[in-house]
This record gives C-alpha cells, structure tokens and sequence, in this order.
C-alpha cells in the first residue's frame, strides 16, 4: 500500500492510521473519495453539528505527480447549510503537503470537549495538541502563529470566528503557496462549521525533507504518462482562457463575460444588463492591482501552470487581499450595486479572515438591500455589519448574515411574501451567474446533489435530444471527474480538447497499473457513480427530485422576473420539462423571374 489514511477521533482523543488501497477506488479521489467515505460512514439522518457527523480531508487522484494543477484538497461531511451531502475543494499546500507524507486521508470523527488541533510532523507522524494559544484568533493570525511556532513552509487549513461560532457558511481557509496567507478557501456548505463542531480549531502540517512523488509502477508506463501529460500541459497553454487571460486577470476575468451577455449579477439578480460593469472588468481589475502595488500570475498550488492567483493593495500599497475570484469581484461588487474593486477586496479580507463564504455573504447582503435594510451602493454599510457580526453585541440582522442568504431571507419574512427574491437553491446562494442567461447553471442549482455551487458542474449546452435531468447529470458527472483529479480551470481546457480528454484517463489508468484506455468517455464514466452515491446520500437524508425548485419553491423570483437579456424571459425550472423547440426559420423569399 502507497499510501495511508489518518483516522482522527477527537472524542477519544487518540490518533491511528490506517493503509489505504487506491484500487479499492478506482480512478476516485477528491470528491470521488468524498462519495466513497459518506456512503460507507457517515448516517445521512445524523446532525451535522453533532458527533455522528464526520468530517474528510483528501487529496486528489494525481496528487504527487506532475500532472497541473493536481494539488486539489477536497473536504466533505455532511453540510449544516443545506443537510445533504457536501464536497468542498481548496487549493493550496495542504494536498500536497499530505501526499508528501503519503497521507491520502484524514478522517475527523467525534467531538472534542476542549479545544484541539492536528499537528503533523516532518517524519508524517500526526499528533493532537491543545489549541489554547490559537483560541480567538482569525485565520491570518492563526498562519502567522504557525508559521511563527513551527516553519515558514508548514500548511495550515483552519478556521476563524466564524467557524468557532459554527456559522452555516464557514469556511476552511487554507495556506496559499508563496505567501502562506489563508486565502484559498473550501467556502461553501459550512465545513468551517463541522470542523468548530468538534471543536478542532486547524490543521498543520509540516513539510518533509524527503517528500514523495507519485510515479506509475514500472518505468514503460511512467514514460507513455509522462508523454501524455505534456499533452495535458500543451492543451492548458494552448486554451486562450487558461493560457492567456486568467495568469493576467485571474478569474476576475469573467465579469468582461457576463457582464457583455447579462449573467453579471446587479443589485440582487435584478433581471437587467450591468450599467458600467467595466469598472469591475478585466482593464480597470488589472490598472487597479498593478498601480497600487499588487501582482498577478501566482500558482496557488504545487505544479498549477494557470497560475491565475494574485495579491491586491489598497490605494495606499497595504497588502489588503490576495486570491480574489470572479464571484466574489461580482457577488460583493455589483450584485450589492458596488463597483470599486478596494470595497470588494476588502469584504474578501474580512470574510476569509472570519473564514466565511464570500459567496452566500455577498448574495445576504443584495436580498437585504434588496428589502431595505440598507440600499444598494451603501459599502460603507455592508462593510460595517461584516465587521461587527461575530461582536458580543451583534444585531439580529448581523446574526442571520453570519449563516448566509437563507437566513437573512427567513430573518426578513421574505417566505411569507408572493414572490422571494431570494438567488439560493437548497439553502445554498447562487454562484455569479444569473440562470436565465446561463440556464445550465440553474438545471445544476436546482437539480444537483450540492445546491447552488458552480463547482459541481453546469449543463452549459443546451443539446434537444437530452431531457433537462439527462444533461444536467451528464455535466455534473464530467464535473465530478474533474473534482477527482484537477482544478476547475484547467480542467475546462483538458475536458475540452479532443486530444486531452482521452489523454487524461489514460493516465488515470497507467498510474494505477491497468493497461486500459477509458477513452474520452471515461470522464462521465467514472463520474456518473460518484454523482449517483450522493443522489442515493441525499435520498436516506430525506431529500429527493421532486423538491428540486430555487428557495420558496414556485414564487422565486427566477420563475417570475424575466430578464432583459433573454427577451424578457424568466427561469423554465427543470420541473417543468424539456425547453420547447426553437421556432423555425421563416421560409425564404420565393424568387422572382
């Protein structure tokens, strides 16, 4: 056995370890292994929050070789957000961190009664210690203690306060790769939650000094994968996206996108074009981050060629956030009517700070200026109760913002009004897309296992001869592939290149051994399992596709409010069918003699 699980009971106190046999999994890792560990462990009726529920931090299938971008964390347990099954992924040096020890899990069972956290050694050797000096601290002054106490080059995945205070939406912030700054963040469905539950305050790991590399058993296949990874390398540089733009601009980049086609969110999903969405876009993003001092191109993870991460300063040259995504540029910029790039930087610093989802932050914020607690614009504002929500003195408002866009909606009465304006799916706020631009990504909000997380897939192309469901899973599945072996962005390169695609499982094959070659169809193959596990999750928990409808069920907004990008159309739920046929094209004038 290569490698070993890390099995962690916090009730007990005692710390064992277990072999782990890859092919036992297949091609699984990351989510896959997600699916794995939930539907053999983990009851689907326990409480979250409580012992039963566990928590799993695994790294992805080609985690260790040489494949981009392949250093992927993936942590999964139950979410309190939306009570169903939950992956969420991070970059960072925690993956690689643990498959330099040949730790490809780290199981987090039971609960603690005083404040712990897991410490691993530069031999591999994991140990529980009193987390004491880390008790109230934030998640950058936690990285910085760690760094202070053990080594520049340790990683750290921890939570701040809003993890201790068990927020629905806390996060886990992990150590990004050049700066160790807490900035890459497994954000969505409250595993930062999980993790305060069992009162574990982080994870720390040190590097070795003989770090593993993950090779194919015999030298003829490691020289066939490693020629096929330059096939991988070749397609990431050759996309215009992945080689070109986002090593620029970052993910940022989208808003020049969606701000042109309509799917830019503006004060609460308002149905209407962007005004100015370029003071937001990629010229004034880049103007901004190079003249107050910041850099762009930063590889967040080991061995990622993207390298779409960056550090931003205020107008004064303070460092003031780094690892700034599109949705949160969108979501805490023009979704609450603001289009200063320091304003939505600095909201990203105080949520990644507390270690919460910017995500389900900034979309709380539009629906409660969208019923008037404050009015669009107002940063100064929003940017007040951020602060002040984890305060001893906190307003109920600020309490119900600390668990998201659901809560504040509930907070607010909005389930008693005809029609919600409320942009949330299963609990769980919408990612920066407004769905009846992009209706893949409502199909998937609406009909996937996660709720509305843009990182388990979208059924972006609309193809007749599918039902809704069919394309909706086929997506989810090729996404789930994805979350088993890269990040998200390479991924679109590979997935979509002919000659990448197959490449890709081929690979997955030759490092386990097996001369077999997947084909192109092997990525929704070895998906479609890990999505029919979680839908079977989902089910024992009490959850099934007849409730699959946007919050509030048939008066959400998005059923009702068309958008004037889509002639006026509102959101076809996946409830109601296929898409009717396009009209067909006017006939052509009769010629005249």
């Amino acid at each position: 056995m290569i490698f070993r699980t890390i099995r962690v009971n916090l009730t007990s106190g005692t710390v064992t370890e277990e072999p782990f046999d890859q092919l036992e999994h297949g091609y699984h890792g990351g989510r896959g292994l997600v699916a794995d560990f939930m539907t053999k462990e983990v009851n689907p009726k326990c409480d979250p929050l409580g012992p039963d529920n566990k928590i799993i931090f695994c790294t992805g299938y080609f985690s260790g070789t040489r494949v981009p971008a392949s250093n992927r964390l993936s942590i999964g347990g139950k979410s309190p957000l939306t009570g169903l099954i939950k992956e969420s992924n991070s970059g960072g040096t925690m993956a690689r961190r643990m498959t330099d020890h040949k730790i490809k899990q780290i199981i987090i069972e039971g609960q603690s009664d005083t404040w712990k956290y897991l410490y691993i050694d530069k031999e591999g050797n994991a140990h529980l210690k009193d987390a004491v000096s880390f008790m109230g601290l934030n998640t950058y002054d936690v990285c910085d203690l760690a760094r202070k106490k053990y080594d520049d080059r340790v990683a750290v995945a921890t939570i701040g306060q809003a993890g201790e205070n068990k927020s629905n939406i806390a996060s886990i912030m992990c150590s990004e790769m050049k700066t160790g700054y807490p900035c890459r963040a497994a954000a969505r469905g409250g595993m930062g939650a999980v993790m305060g539950s069992k009162k574990l305050k982080c994870v720390i790991i040190e590097h070795s000094d003989d770090p593993f590399i993950y090779k194919c058993p015999t030298p003829e296949m490691q020289a066939e994968f490693d020629e096929l990874n330059k096939t991988i390398t070749g397609a990431i540089f050759a996309n215009p996206l992945t080689g070109q733009t986002m090593p620029l601009y970052g993910s940022a980049a989208g808003v020049d996108t969606t701000g042109a086609m309509g799917a830019l969110p503006w004060n609460n999903f308002n149905g209407k074009f962007t005004p100015g969405w370029e003071r937001l876009g990629t010229v004034e993003w880049r103007k901004n981050l190079i003249e107050h001092g910041g850099h762009s191109t930063i590889a967040c993870q080991p061995s990622c060629t993207v390298r779409c991460s960056n550090e931003y300063c205020d107008r004064k040259g303070n460092y003031l956030s780094a690892g700034i995504e599109y949705e949160t540029v969108a979501l805490c910029g023009s979704n609450i009517g603001v289009f200063d790039t320091d304003i939505v930087c600095t909201l990203d610093r105080l949520c990644d700070d507390y270690g919460q989802d910017t995500i389900d932050t900034g979309c709380a914020l539009g629906v409660a200026m969208d019923y008037g607690v404050m009015r669009f614009g107002d940063a100064e504002t929003a940017i007040a109760h951020v602060r002040h929500m984890y305060s001893e003195d906190a307003t109920d408002f600020e309490k119900a913002l600390r668990n998201g866009c659901a809560s504040v909606a509930d907070f607010l009465g909005v389930p008693e009004k005809e029609i919600k304006k409320v942009p949330v799916s299963k609990r769980q706020a919408f990612a920066a897309y407004d769905p009846r631009i992009i209706r893949g990504y409502g199909l998937s909000w609406e009909r996937g296992p996660m709720g509305a997380d843009h990182t388990q897939g979208s059924a972006a192309t609309y193809l007749a001869q599918m039902t809704p469901e069919q394309q909706t899973d086929a997506s989810l599945a090729a996404t789930c592939t994805c979350d088993c072996f890269m990040c998200l962005f390479p991924w679109s390169a590979v997935n979509f290149n002919p000659n990448a695609r197959p490449a890709i499982m081929r690979m997955a094959a030759l490092l386990s051994g097996k001369d077999e070659n997947p084909g192109a169809q092997g990525v929704e193959a070895n998906g479609m399992p890990i999505l029919m596990a979680e839908y079977a999750w989902n089910e024992k928990a009490g959850w099934t596709h007849d409730m699959d409808m946007f919050y509030g069920g048939k008066g959400n907004y998005m059923y009702h409010v068309g958008h004037e990008g889509a002639r006026g159309a509102a959101f076809r739920s996946v409830q109601d069918g296929p898409l009717p046929p396009p009209p067909a094209p006017p006939a052509a004038p009769e010629k005249k003699d």
